[in-house]
């Protein structure tokens, strides 16, 4: 049998025990909320929240544009730490977080807190930056389409800005915060000497944005000379000159090399400067690859491909003929993100 022991305690020693607690209690609960800085601008490439191997989804291919890359890092940029949240698609989030008990969950919106939303076939999460009397501000990112974006939906709204077929799930809130009003700080992009790092090539186009025309494509790790800057669509732009022709480049889809030259190079007299004819461009043997599906050729069909498929569907990069054939996966003669999530399908086989 098992006694219960009990022993008397005074009534001096019972006081300072409740008044400690009570005053440790207050403190914890004073020191619970964090100071929060919502994001409001895509953060860059450099940023290794989003862009590096920190994120699962962008480890395994997955990277943004996605609105699970996107919420996983911005949850790894509020926390500093790695969150533990749902390595699976999105319309699975908030269920995983509720079985696992890893955050506390409800339908009343606070600062930092994960929104989701699932429908047939899919779903999608945002991030909550900024709550006023009349709306709130999610941060977004969406598979196959912008990289990053706002939604600004009425406090009012119980399906808070989702679209009308999506079924609002509540938000995971992963800490308790309070605003600061700023904006956490990113490596600016700036003018200087930048390479080019795709997979087949890097559209530059006539203005800052995806919706001008297209000037010219340029292979990978080409060494671009950027002189002006400027931020628009979620991307940020560089001015630049390639092969005789003068445009825009995504920077998102380059490296940074150096800063520009602080020197011009002298220039050689007229009369002394040799001339020499344009070179030729190097004979380059045409890859054969697996055929449908291998749209990089290289003799595998992965995510790679998918994410090449995906870059062309928003006007990043360029395909020849013979990678648009690879590319029309679902052979309805067009190339669009039709062919990426016949491609997922086929890759969960």
């Amino acid at each position: 049998m098992k006694y219960l022991l009990t022993r008397k305690v005074s009534a001096a020693a019972l006081t300072a025990v409740i008044l400690f607690a009570a005053v440790f209690g207050m403190s914890v609960f004073a020191n619970a909320a964090t100071t929060f800085t919502p994001r409001t601008s895509a953060p860059s490439s450099s940023n290794a929240y989003y862009y590096s191997d920190k994120n699962i989804f962008y480890k395994y291919g997955y990277g943004m544009p996605n609105c699970t890359a996107y919420a996983y890092g911005r949850a790894y940029e509020i926390l500093k730490t790695e969150p533990k949240l749902c390595p699976y698609s999105a319309e699975q989030w908030y269920d995983y977080n509720k079985s696992n008990k890893y955050y506390s969950y409800g339908k009343t919106p606070k600062l930092g807190a994960i929104a989701c939303w699932s429908y047939s076939g899919g779903g999608h999460v945002a991030v909550v930056e900024k709550i006023e009397s009349d709306k709130i501000t999610l941060s977004n990112s969406e598979w196959g389409g912008r990289t990053f974006y706002l939604t600004t939906p009425s406090t009012s709204d119980s399906n808070y800005g989702g679209n009308s077929w999506w079924t609002f799930q509540g938000f995971i809130y992963i800490g308790d915060f309070e605003s600061s009003g700023t904006e956490p700080t990113t490596a600016p992009y700036t003018t200087g000497i930048y390479k080019t790092n795709v997979s087949s090539t890097l559209n530059m186009r006539s203005g800052a944005g995806t919706s001008y025309d297209y000037v010219a494509s340029i292979p990978n790790a080409v060494k671009l000379t950027v002189t002006k800057i400027k931020a628009n669509g979620g991307y940020t732009w560089g001015y630049t000159t390639y092969n005789g022709k003068k445009g825009w480049v995504a920077l998102d889809f380059c490296d940074y090399v150096s800063p520009l030259p602080t020197n011009p190079p002298t220039t050689v007299p007229p009369t002394t400067q040799p001339t020499t004819a344009r070179p030729t461009e190097p004979a380059t043997t045409k890859p054969q690859g697996l055929g449908v599906g291998d749209v990089n050729y290289d003799g595998l069909i992965d995510i790679k491909d998918a994410t090449e498929i995906q870059k062309y569907a928003v006007d990043l990069v360029t395909f020849t003929d013979e990678q648009m054939k690879f590319a029309d996966f679902d052979f309805n003669d067009k190339v669009d993100i039709g062919d990426v999530t016949c491609m997922q399908k086929y890759f969960a086989q």
